[in-house]
């Protein structure tokens, strides 16, 4: 951590006091000063403890990240504080302007106390701002955690921000169909506000995706496959069909297309276009057929900054569009 409060409780910076012992912001337990020709100034606690503040420890990256986006963020605007406590909620963002909570995350933290953060924020009102520095960038196909930071907009689609020293990256309309494409847009230091940018609401439209032959048979392809390697999501799906006296592999046509949404539920998809065709477009019998689907195969939803209804909205209009093509 960067700051801490001495016995006086006056807030104090790391960078600009010698006093070598002060206390967390958090826990109010001891902490150190530490600072040398490599490492910044930075207090950690001085025993082990289980303070939930900065609970996951903070990496040369992390301290540099965060004194960098604090300084771009007063360069334009007055205001931005760093690791200010929240007591309505018992933690401390990275950044704080206004109701804008940022945090920057450079190594792994646990899913739960992740899910609670963010839902802490939302609780409370506070836009959350999550950016992932280099280690945590997906390389791939996006892991559990990664897609836990996404988020989602009209204008922006599905949406991962990254952050390195010199710039903000922003991918977005991210798209797994199965094969992942993205937009991908980028900030340089110090050219826009940090207001104005996580506020951007011009970008390009998603890339395109094609209900055609060849897509629908890939996809199939990849399903035939994993009914062979006995992947245990699919040949849950699998039964699911066979229950409905189907065939994973034998359904209209349509339903094998692409979808911008694969990303949330990947195969189980299907069932939901399925469940479309079969219950007469019932909407409300169709969300709360699939959502039961996913909880008796104790699939989560993941997504803690994205409405889930939205998206299943999404999913049902989809889904009118694609069965007219089929």
């Amino acid at each position: 951590m960067l700051f801490a409060y001495t016995e006086e409780k006056k807030m104090v910076s790391a960078a600009e006091t010698t006093n070598k012992s002060c206390f967390c912001p958090d826990c109010g337990s001891l902490v150190i000063r530490k600072a040398g020709k490599i490492k910044i100034p930075h207090f950690a606690h001085a025993t082990s403890t289980k303070c939930l503040g900065l609970s996951e420890g903070e990496t040369f990256e992390h301290l540099q990240l965060k004194q960098l986006f604090f300084k771009w963020g007063n360069h334009f605007e007055t205001g931005w504080k760093m690791e200010a406590p929240l007591i309505d909620l018992n933690q401390r963002p990275d950044l704080l302007f206004g109701k804008l909570a940022v945090e920057i995350q450079c190594s792994a933290i646990n899913g739960r106390r992740l899910a609670q953060r963010m839902t802490g924020y939302r609780q409370k009102e506070y836009q959350n701002w999550w950016l992932l520095g280099e280690q945590l960038w997906p390389t791939g196909r996006f892991t559990q955690l990664q897609r836990q930071f996404c988020a989602f907009d009209q204008a922006k689609g599905i949406h991962l921000w990254l952050l390195e020293k010199n710039q903000i990256r922003l991918r977005y309309h991210i798209c797994e169909e199965p094969q992942l494409i993205y937009r991908e847009i980028c900030w340089p230091s110090y050219t826009q506000s940090l207001q104005e940018i996580f506020q951007s609401t011009v970008f390009e439209r998603p890339l395109p995706l094609f209900p055609t032959i060849e897509n629908r048979n890939k996809w199939k392809q990849t399903l035939s496959m994993k009914l062979v390697q006995n992947h245990p999501q699919i040949r849950r799906l699998q039964q699911y069909f066979y229950q409905e006296r189907r065939h994973l592999l034998y359904l209209p046509d349509w339903l094998y297309f692409p979808s911008r949404y694969y990303f949330f539920y990947q195969e189980d998809l299907l069932v939901f276009r399925y469940l479309f065709q079969k219950e007469a477009k019932n909407a409300p019998l169709i969300f709360q057929k699939f959502l039961n689907y996913r909880t008796e195969n104790q699939r989560e939803w993941i997504f803690h900054q994205i409405d889930q209804q939205e998206i299943l909205e999404r999913l049902y209009l989809e889904a009118i569009f694609l069965s007219k093509k089929g």
